[in-house]
C-alpha cells in the first residue's frame, strides 16, 4: 500500500480584524482564532513522512473576500503575516521544508489573487499549482482535484464582465454578507439559500441580479451603497452596488451563450451545492474516475452516478465552521490489488476519525 495523499480545502485564513468587536459590531471573518489553532495542530499531525507522501491544498486557504463593503480588504500578504495565523503559517513552512513530503497549493475563489511569488516568499518548498484566474487542476493517474469554483456560475473567474481582474459576482455577494454579519450578528443565511425560491418564481435568467438584490436588502444596503475595492497602485477605488448589479445582469445568458444551456444550468445548480453532476461530466470527458472538490463547505463521498460507472466524487468540507466537522479527503493506492481507496476523515478532538470510504479501480 502506498503512502497517503491528503486533500484540504476551505480554511479561510483572514487578517484577524473581524473578531475585534467594537462599537456594537459583531465578528464577520470566517476562521476564528480557536479554529486557526485547531487547524495548525492538524497540520503538525500531517508532518509524518512515513504515512503521508503529498498534501494538496485545493483552494481558499486564505480569504480576502469576506470583508464589509465600507472597508478596504486586506492584502493576501497581510493575511499571511497576521498574528492569528502564526501557528498555521509556521506549520505550513515546516511541512514545505520537509523534503519527504510534497506540499502543493492550488488557489480557489476566495484566494484567487495568490501568486507564485507570494508562495515562494512565505512558504519555501511549497509548489504553486497554478493561478485560479485560469483554473488550476491537480492530476494523479485517474484522479482529478480542484477547488470546484471554476464550475460554479457566481464564483468562477469572470473574463467577460471583469476582463482585467476576473472578479466574479460572488466576490461582491461575500462583501455584502460580511457587512450584514458585522452590523447585525446574523450571517448564517448565505446567498445560495435564496436560489431555490427565486429559480421557481423568476427563472434562471434573472437569478444573478435577483440574488444580489436579496442580499443587499437583508444587509439594509441599497443601489447607491459604495463598495470599497482592494488597493491597486497604492490607492483604493469604489463601485456602487447598483453598478455591480448592472454589470453582472446577463450572467446566466453569458454562460448559456458560451457553454450551452445544459452547462449553464449545472453551473447555476453548483451554487446550491450540487457539484456531483459536475464530477460526472468531468469523468465522462476524460479518463477520470475520482473527482475531489472543495468550495461547498460540506464533506461528501459518493460512489457511482447515472451513466458513470466506477467513479467517486469526494468533497473536502471546511475548517471554519464549528457547526460542521473539520474534514479532509485522503487517497491511497493499493497497486497489488489494483484499487484506489478514497476516505473522508474528521479531526475529532485532536485525532483522525474516518467518516466514510469508497474504492475504485486504478
Amino acid at each position: 500500500m502506498e503512502k497517503k495523499r491528503v486533500y484540504i480545502s476551505d480554511i479561510h485564513m483572514n487578517a484577524g480584524k473581524g473578531f475585534e468587536a467594537a462599537n456594537e459590531k459583531h465578528p464577520y471573518e470566517w476562521l476564528r482564532p480557536d479554529e486557526a489553532k485547531r487547524f495548525a495542530e492538524f497540520l503538525r499531525f500531517l508532518n509524518d513522512p512515513d504515512a503521508v507522501q503529498e498534501i494538496i491544498i485545493i483552494g481558499d486557504l486564505m480569504d480576502n473576500w469576506v470583508y464589509p463593503v465600507d472597508m478596504v480588504p486586506p492584502s493576501l500578504e497581510s493575511i499571511v503575516k497576521a498574528p492569528v495565523n502564526r501557528g498555521i503559517v509556521q506549520a505550513l513552512k515546516k511541512l514545505s521544508k520537509n523534503k519527504k513530503i510534497t506540499v502543493l497549493y492550488l488557489p480557489g475563489n476566495h484566494d484567487m489573487g495568490v501568486t507564485k511569488e507570494l508562495i515562494d516568499q512565505n512558504f519555501p518548498g511549497m509548489i504553486f499549482g497554478g493561478t485560479a484566474l485560469y483554473n488550476s487542476v491537480y492530476r494523479s493517474s485517474r484522479l482529478r482535484a480542484e477547488h470546484g469554483s471554476a464550475h460554479a456560475m457566481f464564483n468562477a473567474p469572470d473574463p467577460i464582465n471583469s476582463p482585467g481582474t476576473r472578479i466574479p459576482l460572488g466576490y461582491f455577494i461575500s462583501r455584502v454578507v460580511a457587512t450584514r454579519s458585522r452590523d447585525t450578528g446574523s450571517g448564517e443565511r448565505h446567498y445560495w439559500t435564496y436560489a431555490d425560491d427565486l429559480l421557481e418564481t423568476l427563472g434562471p435568467q434573472r437569478l444573478a441580479s435577483s440574488i444580489f438584490e436579496a442580499v443587499l436588502e437583508e444587509a439594509c444596503l441599497n443601489a447607491d451603497t459604495p463598495i470599497l475595492m482592494p488597493k491597486r497602485n497604492g490607492s483604493a477605488d469604489a463601485v456602487t452596488a447598483g453598478q455591480v448589479k448592472e454589470k453582472y445582469a446577463r450572467l446566466y445568458d453569458q454562460w448559456q451563450e458560451t457553454y450551452g444551456a445544459g452547462e449553464a444550468f449545472k453551473a447555476m445548480m453548483a451554487e446550491i451545492g450540487f457539484l456531483g453532476s459536475l464530477a460526472d461530466r468531468l469523468c465522462k470527458k476524460s479518463d477520470t474516475n475520482v473527482v475531489i472538490f472543495g468550495h461547498s463547505h460540506d464533506w461528501k463521498l459518493d460512489k457511482d452516478k447515472w451513466f458513470v460507472d466506477d467513479r467517486i466524487y469526494a468533497n473536502c468540507g471546511t475548517w471554519c465552521d464549528d457547526n460542521k466537522p473539520c474534514t479532509w479527503v485522503e487517497s491511497q493506492k493499493d497497486r497489488e490489488e489494483r484499487r484506489h481507496i478514497i476516505r473522508v476523515m474528521d479531526w475529532n478532538n485532536g485525532t483522525p476519525t474516518q467518516l466514510d470510504a469508497a474504492i475504485v479501480s486504478l
